[in-house]
């Protein structure tokens, strides 16, 4: 979801909050992937905050960038943009090169206590847990957030509540659906040839944010991960060719004609449930709306979307704070409309708290060590699909 299509204002209380406190500086390390001008839209209204500078290494982009985003003051070298002492920065490259620009980052003098990686943070998942090894040794208390924005959603916070509750009894099995809009599957960061894959990667990412924050890493995974018969193409939802031009949704694109995979499911095993996961590069709809989370307990099911955010609880007999029957989501917005936005707002609120506070909040966070097990899971998504066996995490 584009937010800069969508209308948005954040709470005047919130901003005000945001005032009060000493200004954190945010440099922009590394701005090839579009997230990065959602991101800028987000900050211009939060507060908190100033610009230390973006750096670019590709000359069209870091001149495009200047054009549009003139707050942003263009360094042309990495090592002066990070000379100028922020306290957080941001990396918005793609796959291949966020290791890098990280470990540039982390190799500077520089004594900046937030890293902000775009998801999934490598093209190989090795890459990553190299970088991981390295925050540790050199940075250990350094605060780093992935981008994983629907960990923040309003549903994805009620599905925490209702699981972590223990109000559905012996949870059983779980369902878990993502991937992308008709036509997204050939956005730029989703067809990187470096990369390990495609969806199951690039979107199941978020998708197991989802899983692992509600129930942990499995202890093995079997899966398929498919390329289709090609077939004639048809007029897709949208999708996104560059950095600049937004989604277009004038073009026709058929199953079968991405780099990577149309489609991925697997099995997930724990001690005591079985979660299920499918994902699909071809949905009829906007960005995660039909994305879902089925759970199914002993007491009663939920059902969530991330965005347009939905909830739905049913209980045989009531527990805590939750009764007997139907409970639904009472929506941030109006019900059928996307809250993409506060996901965003959440997810760089939390990211300065920490870095203010040194401390994680309750609801928790997309840190390194979160992204490694995730990682771990999506490595031994795709060894199982190509051994056609069970793989151990």
């Amino acid at each position: 979801m584009d937010v800069r299509k969508l209308s948005f204002t954040f709470e005047k209380e919130a901003n005000e909050s945001n005032a009060k406190l000493a200004p954190l500086k945010v440099a922009f390390l590394g701005t090839r992937h579009p997230h990065v001008m959602y991101r800028f839209a987000i900050l211009e209204q939060m507060g908190g905050f100033e610009f230390s500078g973006f750096y670019e290494e590709d000359a069209e982009i870091a001149k495009g960038l200047s054009e549009r985003l003139p707050r942003l003051t263009r360094f042309d070298c990495p090592k002066s943009l990070l000379d100028t002492n922020p306290d957080i920065v941001m990396i918005h490259a793609l796959d291949p090169d966020v290791p890098r620009w990280a470990q540039f980052a982390v190799d500077h003098p520089a004594p900046f206590r937030g890293l902000f990686l775009e998801k999934p943070g490598a093209a190989l998942p090795r890459d990553f847990y190299e970088l991981a090894d390295q925050v540790q040794k050199k940075r250990p208390n350094l605060a780093v957030e992935l981008g994983y924005e629907l960990h923040y959603s309003e549903s994805l916070e009620f599905a925490r509540k209702v699981v972590h509750s223990g109000v559905l009894g012996d949870i059983t099995t779980a369902r878990f659906h993502g991937g992308c809009p008709s036509g997204a599957g050939m956005d730029l960061w989703q067809a990187i040839p470096e990369d390990l894959g495609g969806i199951m990667q690039t979107e199941g990412c978020h998708t197991l944010e989802n899983v692992l924050d509600l129930f942990g890493a499995p202890e093995r995974v079997v899966s398929s991960i498919r390329k289709l018969p090609q077939r004639p193409p048809h007029p897709v939802v949208g999708w996104i060719p560059d950095i600049f031009t937004g989604t277009v949704d004038t073009d026709k694109f058929g199953v079968g004609s991405l780099l990577y995979e149309d489609v991925c499911s697997g099995i997930m095993e724990y001690p005591d449930k079985t979660i299920v996961l499918d994902m699909t590069a071809w949905e009829p709809t906007e960005w995660c709306n039909e994305w879902a989370i089925d759970v199914y307990g002993t007491n009663g099911s939920l059902h969530v979307i991330p965005d347009y955010p939905v909830g739905t609880l049913y209980l045989r007999e009531g527990r805590g704070e939750f009764a007997a029957g139907e409970t639904k989501l009472k929506t941030e917005l109006p019900h059928g409309t996307s809250n993409i936005p506060s996901c965003y707002r959440k997810q760089l609120e939390t990211l300065f708290s920490r870095v203010r506070e040194s401390k994680t909040p309750a609801s928790g966070c997309c840190d390194i060590n979160t992204n490694v097990d995730i990682l771990k899971v999506i490595d031994a998504f795709y060894k199982s699909a190509e051994s056609r066996q069970w793989m151990d995490v």
